[in-house]
């Protein structure tokens, strides 16, 4: 059953004019299904919201704290912001097709709850880095019934918007990293239609939401040629609407930090000032505007 009790008797804590309710479950059935909810001062009309997902390769070791400091900005903008963890690899579960199917159900939950959560179920956009970037890719495009839920919350229709961080969109493209052969499960050689099924890019069709992607001109894992550039021209080939953020020299936990002038260690591409831009501007216009 959705938890609505547990949302509005969770303890609730201010930063500022934000105000987060923490540790929610979506999904009683697991312990890794629980999320946070970042929301901006009241409005007297539905706000719209971004369902915000981790990366850190779907493995063990990396959680939602991680990207809580996107999620805080995001409810600054005047976004409903959703950090949301999933079943990961390899003690949870996470493989293939699991975690989609968290967060599926993680989006499914949201709108759901959207009058809870004073939300416009319809406005619901995803920011993801990483392998976080693939699971919103996935919650773009993948409408297929092998991701879809089966948790209280029901099946849902994607995301309205997608804002992916240095996603990997091919899986084959990837065939030596050993995070990709874990969550996958197994090789292109031993799984490669679960390869196909897993790419976001495979599942490309008119009707896809718009996509900002976000990544680093020399990023040493998901390289923006084989990833985030084919990606864009399917979709454009199909008519959605794309929009390309790229940081010169920009690394994969590498980039320009405030100053423009040094590169801090971490900082991904979706954090840096520019980014953070760009990210608002893309979600003022495709889920906007965010009520006043």
């Amino acid at each position: 059953m959705l938890k609505l009790a547990t949302l509005w008797t969770v303890v609730l804590t201010a930063c500022g004019s934000i105000t987060t309710r923490d540790d929610v479950s979506y999904d009683d059935r697991y312990a890794s299904d629980v999320l946070d909810v970042y929301f901006p001062p009241p409005a007297s009309t539905p706000r719209p919201a971004v369902l915000v997902i981790h990366g850190g390769g779907w493995h063990d070791g990396i959680y939602r704290d991680s990207i809580a400091s996107q999620a805080e900005r995001l409810a600054e903008a005047g976004y409903v912001a959703i950090n949301i963890e999933y079943r990961l690899v390899p003690s949870e579960g996470g493989q293939y097709p699991h975690a989609v199917q968290d967060c599926y159900c993680a989006l499914a939950w949201t709108r759901a709850n959207a009058t809870a959560l004073g939300i416009d179920p319809a406005r619901v956009a995803g920011l993801g880095y990483s392998a976080g970037g693939h699971l919103v890719s996935m919650l773009g495009v993948d409408t297929d019934k092998d991701v879809q839920p089966d948790c209280a919350a029901g099946t849902t229709t994607p995301l309205a918007a997608v804002v992916s961080g240095a996603g990997p969109e091919d899986m084959a493209a990837l065939p030596q990293v050993s995070s990709v052969t874990e969550f996958v499960g197994g090789t292109t050689s031993d799984v490669p239609a679960l390869y196909t099924a897993a790419s976001p890019l495979s599942h490309v069709a008119p009707g896809a939401p718009p996509y900002l992607f976000v990544d680093g001109n020399d990023d040493w894992f998901v390289n923006i040629d084989e990833q985030a550039r084919p990606m864009q021209a399917a979709l454009d080939a199909v008519g959605a609407e794309t929009r390309f953020f790229e940081i010169p020299g920009g690394g994969h936990i590498l980039n320009s930090g405030v100053d423009g002038a040094s590169w801090e260690l971490p900082l991904t591409s979706i954090e840096t000032p520019e980014a953070a831009d760009a990210i608002v501007d893309f979600l003022d216009h495709t889920i906007g505007p965010v009520p006043q």
